[in-house]
């Protein structure tokens, strides 16, 4: 749910946000931990109410194969792991071996681990190298690949499979027209645009975290 420096709004009043999060009672240990970390580093998290929503999607569809666009050390991992439940594999992809490294260490000992496998190395290449169809896509890369990410996933994805997009409404920048050099803001509204015009996706935009667009494979 990270929002770009220059964000005009926050999609929910603090007050809101903190009531809908306090809403689902107090966080296990290993989420805790897993937010504490990115707090340290101050690094963007999906959030809680984003991650719950996900996770939610996912048993909805009966998912149990998941790639993310987007690991880092595994946060968004852990709400689809849960999801998933025994047998499910969460893909993804990371670049930086130090990410991975906090991964090892903040999941040892928890069950999950074994449902997680985050491969070093650029996602696009990772996804190309993994077999097979996946039940949900997670976007939550560098936000000029957006649009690419969804042409890729598009192909691998099978019928009633979800692509979820983090960060949609970009502190609202996608609301107005996009300055010429703000590439990451053109990129969004570009795959706002195609996930709701594309006749094989049915598409809602929610107001949770950043915004999370939730798009369901037709045909």
């Amino acid at each position: 749910m990270s929002l770009p420096i220059d964000a005009f709004t926050g999609i929910l009043h603090p007050e809101v946000k903190s009531y809908i999060d306090d809403l689902a009672g107090e966080p296990d240990s290993l989420l805790n931990a897993l937010t504490d970390y990115a707090q340290e580093r101050g690094f963007p998290l999906v959030g809680r109410a984003s991650g719950r929503a996900i996770g939610l999607f996912s048993r909805l569809i009966g998912a149990k194969r998941v790639f993310e666009f987007g690991s880092g050390f595994g946060y968004s991992a852990y709400f689809f792991a849960s999801a998933l439940g025994e047998g499910g594999e969460v893909h993804g992809a990371e670049k930086d071996e130090w990410e991975l490294d906090a991964h090892r260490r903040l999941y040892a000992g928890s069950p999950l681990i074994e449902r997680i496998h985050i491969h070093h190395g650029e996602a696009f290449e990772v996804l190309e190298g993994l077999p097979g169809e996946f039940d949900v896509f997670f976007l939550d890369l560098d936000k000029i690949d957006y649009p690419r990410a969804l042409e890729v996933a598009k192909t691998r994805l099978r019928t009633g499979g979800l692509i979820l997009a983090d960060n949609v409404l970009w502190g609202g920048k996608t609301a107005r027209p996009a300055l010429e050099e703000d590439e990451s803001t053109a990129a969004l509204q570009r795959y706002n645009q195609l996930v709701h015009n594309d006749p094989d996706l049915e598409t809602v935009v929610l107001a949770s975290g950043d915004g999370l667009a939730v798009s369901l494979k037709l045909g």
